[in-house]
């Protein structure tokens, strides 16, 4: 009788010590994911004003087409679309800085290759958008940053004559369909490209065509900024 009594507290007792054990086990693992996890939760630096920050960025147009990008992989599928797109390397900028609007800076173009001889453009007012919208930003995250030109229209109108001085067939010219040209004067704005060494490339667009003439612009609509660090 002793012996079966002393069995049967055993068996009673089994459950509950294999559900403390279980228990335990839960614990130390909650423990562990927890120390792993910890770092995620930490809040991030933001950028600054003054902060030297590196970003990846993409550039589109009016309508949202991707022009010049540092993402391979979607230069990758807008060329598979049949879009020409630049690829560009990631920059480096201060936080917050703001530079006169006619400022124009050349961007080195990584593909198609160019060893250099020409970059691609980037006016004041754009950079200037980019770096102030680069404040609060934490490293890793992404960001719409809108551009707005004010008054400068950035749109000059040219004759037919004109468009064939700059290789553009003014027969197959079509209005929203972008081409790339080097910097030309717009009315109303001085581009001030005289002090760089190294020529510019701009996506100009047919915003209208007569029969004799072309209006054309080179707008840029927004930039899609990633911040990968702060260097300073």
């Amino acid at each position: 009788m002793k012996k079966t009594q002393q069995k049967t507290s055993k068996d009673d007792n089994s459950p509950w010590m294999k559900w403390a054990y279980v228990g335990i086990a839960v614990l130390v693992a909650v423990a562990m994911v927890g120390t792993y996890l910890a770092p995620m939760f930490e809040k991030k630096p933001a950028a600054q004003v003054g902060n030297m920050a590196v970003i990846g960025y993409t550039i589109f147009n009016e309508d949202g087409r991707p022009l010049i990008t540092t993402d391979q992989n979607l230069l990758v599928s807008e060329y598979e679309k049949g879009n020409f797109v630049l690829l560009t390397y990631g920059l480096e900028m201060p936080v917050g800085a703001q530079v006169s609007g006619e400022n124009i800076a050349p961007i080195p173009i990584a593909y198609p290759e160019t060893n250099g001889t020409v970059g691609a453009g980037l006016l004041g007012f754009e950079t200037n958008a980019i770096s102030a919208g680069l404040v609060g930003m934490q490293a890793g995250e992404t960001k719409t940053i809108s551009f707005a030109y004010e008054e400068n229209d950035l749109e000059i109108n040219i004759s037919e004559e004109e468009a064939n001085e700059i290789d553009l067939n003014f027969t197959e010219a079509e209005v929203g369909k972008p081409f790339l040209r080097e910097f030309m004067l717009a009315s109303g704005i001085h581009l001030g490209n005289e002090t760089n060494q190294t020529p510019t490339l701009r996506f100009w667009e047919v915003a209208d065509k007569t029969d004799d003439s072309l209006v054309v612009t080179c707008r840029y609509g927004s930039a899609r900024v990633t911040l990968n660090g702060i260097t300073g």
